[in-house]
């Protein structure tokens, strides 16, 4: 037998041990982005004072924040209010509990803001005495329907909904929040949250119905010839 067959196998590099060779290919291996943390972990890293993910954090939310704002509030003080919910999110990261979801805890300082400036509004009435306006809607007339694209109609009728209906509506239909998380946000009950959802998608679908498919009052243009003959 020669010294050579004495040899024991080459083991690789002496520094690569098996645990590190599993390291590197295993499918969780390697550092997340900060664009690919959560909501929640990018406040969590921001509250210890991570200013990178809080950067990341109010990039993202900025413009969910404005856009729910926007239906709640004229333009300028929908830009206002957004500064000042940031502001008092960043004041508030370090005691956060994360009973809720970060979204959530953002959403509730927003309205809270919102209702101290409807507040001030002496000619703002209450949730009840608006839908008392709106008790039995009509369906749009027609003749509004057709020059109307079912966007501008639906952020028309958006706009008539009490303060608390419409935000339950926005935050339920377009943010995807949870009738319970809705109730945090509002400081109100799980069930008068789904009393002011039920109401105001009732107010939408009658209101919105010359766009419901298969409706002629809104597809349907004047016959200019019918109405030269009947002259």
């Amino acid at each position: 037998m020669t010294e050579r067959d004495h040899e024991k196998p080459d083991a690789g590099p002496a520094d690569e041990s098996p645990d590190d060779r599993s390291a590197d290919t295993h499918p969780m291996g390697g550092r997340l982005s900060l664009t690919e943390l959560s909501d929640d972990e990018l406040a969590g890293a921001a509250a210890v004072g991570d200013q990178e993910a809080f950067g990341v954090l109010i990039a993202r939310v900025s413009p969910i924040l404005l856009r729910y704002l926007q239906r709640m509030a004229d333009p300028v003080s929908a830009e206002d209010l957004a500064q000042e919910t940031l502001l008092s999110v960043w004041k508030g990261l370090p005691d956060f509990d994360f009973r809720s979801s970060f979204r959530t805890w953002m959403f509730t300082i927003a309205y809270r803001r919102l209702a101290d400036s409807l507040r001030k509004k002496r000619d703002v009435p209450t949730d009840e005495a608006r839908f008392v306006d709106l008790e039995s809607p009509e369906p749009l007339p027609a003749e509004v329907a057709m020059g109307t694209s079912l966007l501008e109609a639906l952020r028309t009728e958006l706009d008539a909904l009490p303060p608390t209906s419409r935000s339950t509506w926005w935050l339920r239909e377009v943010e995807g929040l949870s009738l319970a998380e809705i109730a945090r946000v509002l400081q109100i009950s799980t069930g008068s949250a789904r009393g002011h959802l039920q109401r105001s998608r009732r107010y939408l679908a009658t209101r919105l119905a010359p766009w419901r498919p298969g409706s002629t009052e809104h597809m349907s243009e004047p016959d200019s010839t019918a109405d030269g003959a009947s002259s």
